[in-house]
């Protein structure tokens, strides 16, 4: 019975959202206007002719798939689809109840606004004529059933988020790596709202940080862990620095914390990042470190899954098993207690080896181009490896070994459950060719 407590515990803390990425989800999300449309012209409707039964059918329909009634839309001649107002809309589902063709309809798909096309089973014929009407626009899609639908639907939602957050970027500017891919990704590059948190910025919070809080925040920290290598003054310094970096993101209103290789600030600081950056994210708050060719896939992950994301690196392969590591974790996704340590064998750093638990997952790689490769795999082991390796090092099984062969990067995000649909339709609607 205490062990099925403990994995009820452990399922609850990986598939529960943390308030802030989900609160700020939710406030866009608001924001997302999609538009059923049912095309029903004169006399041969699906949907019946009574007013009565039309409406039951389509609020059934909406049900279905998971929309709205409020805002759908009738349309029996081309002067009702024009009384749309494009501008507010960000997406269309439309239900092709009868086999008319409506001009104004190419008019809603050079929008370049999705357009859904519903395929059910008993308007199959009339949902591929007019599709074959508007085919030659990629924004365009045929759909076959509601868990399709729903899919696309979902991937409206990221893909409108990613034009409001805004991102710190904790950047020294002393790292002269030209593949860094914040710099060289088109999909990346002038794209999204950011701000440089330089060096001295982040120094002067962090000797400005409150010694008592971070002394309390330590002693709660190292109750709740087994601790090895690092001492009390270690882990204090690490809460200084959480703290330090929480404080920034709070006066920036951002969203999300990106470290652009944390070594450029070891030797000002004192400490390595691994361990704040990982509380950080147990607060909710997206966080990536490395190059950069894990933001997409942690941007993505974090909005169609609102789970807690593991970004790492791909280590080593061998058939259709991979290990990927990194050296922080939310520590919510632990299986038991984190084991605070030093980085690596660095004296007076600070991480969390956190266990990973098995289980399905899925993995996404994205480079400085538009490729990606979106897989699911199963989580079969997770070390500590110890000496100059990285704290945690997951061994996965992928489902289809041919995908490893066409990675477009070395950094990843994963994270636990199936999301490949999700993912696939909002990298299309970034122009991500899906590999």
């Amino acid at each position: 019975m205490a062990e099925v407590r403990r994995r009820d515990a452990l399922s609850a803390r990986r598939t529960i959202s943390s308030d802030h990425w989900a609160n700020h989800l939710k406030a866009h999300e608001k924001d997302v206007k999609i538009v059923p449309i049912f095309l029903l012209g004169v006399g041969q409707s699906t949907l019946g002719e009574g007013r009565k039964e039309r409406d039951n059918k389509a609020s059934q329909l909406l049900q279905r798939y998971g929309l709205s009634s409020e805002s759908g839309l009738f349309v029996r001649n081309e002067k009702d689809l024009l009384s749309v107002d494009i501008h507010k809309v960000d997406g269309f589902v439309i239900f092709a109840c009868c086999s008319k063709r409506f001009s104004p309809l190419i008019y809603l798909a050079e929008t370049g606004k999705p357009v859904i096309i519903v395929a059910g089973e008993d308007t199959y014929s009339n949902a591929v004529e007019t599709y074959q009407y508007l085919a030659d626009h990629p924004n365009v899609r045929l759909s076959l059933t509601p868990v399709e639908v729903k899919a696309e639907i979902k991937a409206i939602k990221p893909a409108k988020l990613f034009e409001r957050i805004r991102i710190c970027l904790f950047d020294a500017g002393e790292w002269k790596l030209n593949g860094a891919a914040w710099l060289r990704n088109p999909l990346i590059q002038g794209k999204l709202n950011i701000v440089t948190i330089g060096k001295e910025r982040l120094v002067e919070a962090y000797q400005r940080a409150d010694r008592n809080k971070a002394e309390n925040l330590a002693n709660q920290w190292m109750k709740d862990t087994e601790v090895r290598e690092p001492s009390l003054e270690n882990v204090v310094s690490s809460a200084r620095l959480y703290l330090a970096m929480k404080s920034i993101v709070r006066e920036e209103k951002a969203d999300v914390a990106y470290v652009l290789w944390c070594g450029q600030f070891t030797k000002d600081l004192g400490t390595k990042m691994c361990f704040a950056l990982a509380k950080l994210a147990d607060d909710g708050i997206p966080v990536g470190c490395w190059r950069g060719e894990n933001l997409l896939p942690l941007l993505m992950l974090n909005s169609v899954s609102k789970k807690p994301i593991f970004v790492a690196e791909v280590f080593t392969q061998k058939g259709n098993v991979i290990t990927i590591r990194h050296c922080f974790a939310p520590t919510m996704l632990a299986e038991g207690r984190p084991v605070l340590r030093n980085w690596r064998d660095m004296r007076g750093t600070v991480t969390a080896y956190c266990r990973l638990p098995g289980g399905e997952a899925t993995l996404v790689s994205c480079g400085i181009g538009d490729r990606m490769i979106v897989t699911r795999g199963r989580v079969i082991d997770c070390r500590d490896l110890g000496g100059e390796n990285c704290r945690m090092t997951v061994w996965i099984k992928i489902q289809d070994q041919n995908v490893i062969r066409r990675f477009a990067a070395r950094e990843l995000a994963m994270v636990y459950g199936d999301y490949t649909k999700e993912l696939r339709e909002t990298a299309r609607r970034f122009g991500i060719k899906v590999l």
